[in-house]
């Protein structure tokens, strides 16, 4: 007989989560083990890639308005019966062994409406909940998100620091913490990485990820004017979109850098972009894990990132990378020093990197999904 899993989530566009999503997918046991994705709102850039051994189905196919009339009497009224009809009508009379909400916020407080379908309920946390309450709109109040997390037999955080995080944020919580990290599949990353050849000309410091407050863009912005005004030569690419792109292009032009700054849109294939850079910079506010930065460490870039939960617990006191404040001064600090090549200091690093990444192998992710 094969187990029964349920992953719920909401469009699958470019982040990282929904990246891991994907790869976790693709590696799964379907020999064993019958999946099916239920989709809040369905679609997303990245629905394509969904293997087809996944059954898909979606309570709203956008975001019309039945799904903004049910959202509006869930948060303001707290009528959530709406919500239910919608998944129970999608998911037709199957039961499951485990269901998993893969992402905080909407698909949290859609799966807390729908644990009687299976017998086993988790849900995953992969941000700094304690930093960031990005997620809270869809809740009527804290108590009502702790409510939610207090239905789930676990909650699942991608690192220990994300863990702590969560505990810091709900200490009431009574359902257990347990700590599985993001998947690295290095084999497919190096695959596509061969897929183009990026050559690159001048030192190149890529930058990727959505283009949304978390991320801290305009810390990028301005160290590329720092860079030009002391006459340091440097392409920095930025790959991803989102809704600060016009805010931070009309940053770019004001600061008379569009010579140094390059926006490359989102690409399906980052890979051989982050390979060709001499240095992967993330320069967020919070992190819970960050993917990007050990695909960067699989490629042998090597990663200088602002202390967030995610990146220190992965570069581990500057043993695989190097780890800089949130200031201006000390991300151009980072920076130089792998211009420069101080000491030499990209050599051991990459080395290293490469090795760490093996703590985060597919395998042991995908194993410990099947315990639970």
């Amino acid at each position: 007989m094969k187990k029964r899993y349920l992953f719920i989530d909401g469009q699958l566009n470019a982040g990282g989560a929904e990246r891991v999503l994907l790869d976790i997918f693709n590696n799964f046991d379907y020999l064993h083990n019958e999946v099916t994705l239920l989709q809040i709102v369905g679609g997303g850039t990245l629905a394509e890639q969904i293997p087809s051994q996944v059954r898909v189905v979606k309570a709203w196919n956008d975001y019309d308005i039945s799904y903004k009339i049910a959202t509006r009497l869930a948060l303001k009224f707290g009528i959530t019966s709406y919500w239910r009809r919608r998944m129970l009508k999608a998911l037709g009379d199957c039961q499951f062994d485990v269901a998993i909400s893969f992402l905080e916020g909407m698909p949290l407080k859609a799966h807390s409406l729908i644990t009687d379908v299976a017998v086993r309920n988790y849900s995953w946390v992969h941000v700094d909940l304690f930093t960031s309450h990005y997620e809270s709109p869809m809740f009527v109040n804290e108590q009502d998100e702790l409510n939610c997390y207090n239905k789930m037999d676990k909650v699942i955080a991608v690192a220990h620091g994300t863990a702590e995080a969560f505990k810091r944020r709900f200490p009431s919580c009574s359902s257990p913490v347990k700590v599985i990290y993001n998947p690295i599949d290095v084999e497919k990353i190096n695959r596509m990485a061969s897929e183009e050849v990026i050559e690159n000309k001048t030192f190149t410091i890529i930058v990727v990820g959505r283009f949304s407050p978390q991320k801290k863009l305009d810390r990028v912005i301005r160290l590329a004017k720092r860079l030009k005004d002391n006459s340091i030569t440097v392409q920095i690419l930025l790959i991803g979109d989102g809704d600060l792109r016009c805010e931070l292009e009309q940053m770019v032009n004001a600061l008379d850098v569009a010579d140094v700054v390059q926006f490359l849109g989102f690409k399906r294939n980052p890979y051989p972009y982050i390979k060709a850079a001499d240095l992967l910079l993330s320069t967020s506010g919070w992190e819970g894990f960050s993917l990007v930065i050990c695909e960067a460490m699989a490629l042998g870039t090597p990663v200088v990132s602002t202390r967030t939960v995610g990146p220190t617990e992965i570069i581990d006191n500057n043993e695989y990378g190097v780890l800089c404040d949130h200031d201006d001064e000390s991300i151009y600090n980072a920076v130089t020093l792998f211009i420069d090549n101080k000491d030499n200091s990209s050599i051991s690093i990459i080395r290293s990197a490469r090795k760490r990444v093996e703590v985060f192998s597919i395998n042991k992710t995908l194993d410990a999904i099947y315990k639970l």
